[in-house]
């Protein structure tokens, strides 16, 4: 929108006052302090005109601020100022400045909003399920003879590195173990072992990441040539007692499992509160317009892409040499960033109508109070914690968050699941959810944004520990592949102290 503001002379006066107070200050005139040059002789040395012109142009930020202020608009970017040279009256002063504003949303029919019913029951299946997964973590592994690598076997291997066909000198790995078919090494690897034998010589060739360490390899092929050196299978403990004993503080299995099935209970409830709070804004911004000014998402479009492009150079890779390798444009990433932020803002604005309707407002007393109640959370003094949520002027921004979130709350409390159920009603929903844990869930910066372009994390460099003695854990093999990550950077231990 365009504001046309018209200034009058006493509103200009005080601005030219600060003007001539700066210029005595700096113009050196022969007889005078700096500091103590007249009115007078500073208009015979600079000109009265002139004077007037720099006090304009220093103090329009000013005059727009109070014009913003008076008008009640709600700017979204910074102005495009233009001063009117032949429009005013006298020593008035005239502008205009173009600036975007906060788009009006107008909300309907928020109440009564029908959702889907996350499912809620535990089912034996469900209990079942997380007892496999906490018995596999206490699987042992035995030594195989006299088959081929099978798919869920645990390969022990040695391997040198191939680039071009030139071995690449510090690139090996030694007695490392592959889980076959888990694909936490690098693509396709494991995959290439089944059929192998105790002893067998093979080449592996895949691809490395585009994000690898090192960058002349990036998305480039590899040679792996490598050694079977035995090969070892999962074996499950029985399930009993004396495994609830070993694996809980329980003394029976049937412990062990209520244990479980409270656990998942209160996964499922946390969850379910989630979806509901998702399905019910979601539903309300498919059916509402909002235009977004596209400099509300400029900005933070590009701050994302120079936040990723930053954590690209840390690992010593260009943006333009990941764009690359991903077989990605910047407009693909721009674009991926720009809808993502363009959901946020609109979601927030609709959120934000919501709350105005419905009179919700967070008063200082409760925000603090909300920082009170973190601190004493985690154990924190709470008065310090408030005093420096004031200091660093966290408060208003904390009032607005919580604003929103009791939007959140207001149109899941008066949603309906489908059938005709009040979500209010059904107990499955709480209100003052966790501010942090939604903003974490809903965050992400550049790198989600690339999900849709096939981006990936790699993983932190570590060394590969080496075999232990018979019986190994299964799951000790697994927090080993998740500690030295997908990429497998690290290849050996040799290399990663070479590092």
């Amino acid at each position: 929108m365009t504001l046309k503001v018209e200034v009058g002379p006493e509103d200009l006066e005080g601005i030219i006052d600060a003007t001539y107070k700066d210029l005595s200050k700096r113009l050196n005139v022969p007889g005078f302090r700096k500091g103590k040059v007249p009115r007078g002789v500073i208009d015979v040395h600079v000109g009265a005109e002139n004077v007037r012109m720099e006090a304009i142009r220093n103090g329009l930020p000013v005059l727009y601020l109070m014009a913003v202020r008076d008008s009640g608009i709600l700017p979204v970017c910074d102005p495009e100022l233009n001063v009117l040279e032949k429009e005013g009256d006298g020593d008035n002063l005239v502008f205009e400045a173009r600036v975007d504003v906060k788009p009006e949303v107008a909300v309907s029919d928020y109440k009564g909003i029908e959702i889907e019913k996350p499912e809620t029951i535990v089912s034996e299946e469900d209990v079942q399920k997380a007892l496999d997964e906490a018995r596999d973590r206490f699987a042992t592994l035995e030594v195989i003879e006299g088959r081929p690598v099978e798919e869920g076997d645990f390969v022990l291997v040695d391997y040198k590195v191939f680039a071009d066909g030139e071995p690449l000198e510090g690139s090996s790995g030694t007695d490392r173990m592959i889980q076959v078919g888990a694909g936490e090494f690098l693509p396709e690897f494991d995959e290439q072992l089944v059929g192998a034998r105790k002893g067998d010589i093979l080449d592996i060739v895949t691809t490395f990441p585009p994000d690898y360490g090192a960058r002349e390899l990036a998305g480039k092929p590899g040679t792996f040539r490598t050694m079977v050196k035995e090969i070892k299978k999962k074996v499950l403990p029985p399930l009993d007692d004396a495994m609830a004993r070993e694996m809980s503080r329980f003394e029976t299995l049937e412990e062990l499992k209520g244990d479980l099935r409270s656990q998942i209970e209160n996964i499922k409830r946390l969850t379910c509160e989630r979806l509901v709070r998702e399905s019910v804004v979601k539903a309300l911004a498919d059916r509402t317009f909002v235009d977004v000014p596209e400099s509300m998402t400029g900005h933070q479009v590009e701050r994302e892409i120079d936040e990723f492009a930053q954590e690209l150079g840390e690992r010593g890779i260009t943006l333009d040499e990941y764009l690359e390798a991903m077989k990605g444009t910047r407009y693909e990433l721009e674009k991926a960033i720009k809808d993502r932020v363009e959901d946020n803002l609109k979601a927030e604005l609709i959120l934000d109508a919501v709350a105005a309707a419905e009179d919700i407002e967070i008063s200082d007393d409760e925000a603090e109070g909300y920082v009170r109640q973190r601190a004493e959370a985690v154990k924190q003094d709470p008065d310090r914690a408030i005093e420096e949520a004031r200091r660093e002027g966290r408060i208003p921004v904390l009032k607005a968050n919580l604003r929103i979130a009791r939007a959140v709350d207001f149109l899941a409390e008066n949603a309906v699941f489908e059938g005709g159920e009040p979500v209010g009603e059904s107990g499955l929903i709480h209100v003052e959810p966790d501010l942090e844990a939604e903003e974490q869930a809903a965050g992400g910066e550049g790198e989600k944004a690339l999900v849709d372009l096939g981006a990936h994390e790699a993983g932190e460099t570590g060394e590969a520990e080496e075999a232990g003695a018979e019986p190994e854990r299964a799951g000790d093999i697994e927090e080993q592949e998740a500690e030295t990550g997908p990429v497998g950077e690290s290849v050996s231990k040799e290399e990663s102290e070479q590092e």
